[in-house]
């Protein structure tokens, strides 16, 4: 879930299609920030009913916040995808029969998402808006695996895997098509398949 008409999610889809996965892309159009405290809501309902059990939910920024909203009314998801999500930090995941997994991948260098802080704060954007695309998830639940995109090829202390990929800064650049033909849609769907 992502701005439709924006380069990011959509320049994913294609990896994901040859991995198998049936993708189906919701246009919600262009809002802006100071839209989504009501735009998101009504998207929220409309999605909601066509989520079927075992479903897989790969979000980019506020997509991650309406994604968020969408597992705390019981969506069930089978797991998901937040990438560089505008989605504050401390989250509560529903029960593991709810969502069984969630991958977060964030950079040092997403600034979109620090201002999104701010925003959440003097009630211009939705609410659940923060700083998980630039610092990741901050909590214990065993079910979240954090990827810091933004330390790839210096991370093998990490054990994940990421240390031929180029590091990734910017709220939406592991979506440029380099950074995805060099390993990011790969290694991202080589993940979705591994949680299943």
């Amino acid at each position: 879930m992502d701005r439709v008409g924006t380069s990011g999610l959509l320049n994913l889809v294609p990896y994901l299609k040859a991995a198998g996965f049936d993708c189906r892309v919701p246009d919600y159009g262009l809002i802006t920030a100071v839209e989504t405290h009501i735009a998101n809501p009504l998207i929220r309902r409309t999605l909601f009913p066509y989520i079927e059990p075992g479903d897989l939910y790969v979000g980019h920024s506020n997509g991650c916040a309406i994604g968020y909203e969408l597992m705390q009314l019981g969506a069930p998801l089978a797991g998901a995808v937040y990438i560089n999500a505008a989605l504050y930090r401390d989250i509560k995941l529903p029960a593991p029969t709810t969502l069984g997994w969630l991958d977060v991948y964030y950079n040092g260098g997403d600034s979109a998402t620090v201002a999104a802080v701010v925003g959440a704060k003097l009630g211009l954007t939705d609410g659940s808006w923060g700083e998980m695309g630039h610092a990741g998830y901050l909590g214990s639940d065993t079910r979240v695996t954090n990827i810091d995109a933004g330390k790839a090829n210096k991370a093998t202390a990490l054990g994940l895997g990421l240390e031929d990929l180029p590091a990734v800064s910017g709220h939406s650049d592991i979506f440029t098509p380099a950074k995805l033909a060099a390993g990011w849609g790969r290694f991202i769907t080589d993940r979705i398949r591994k949680h299943l």
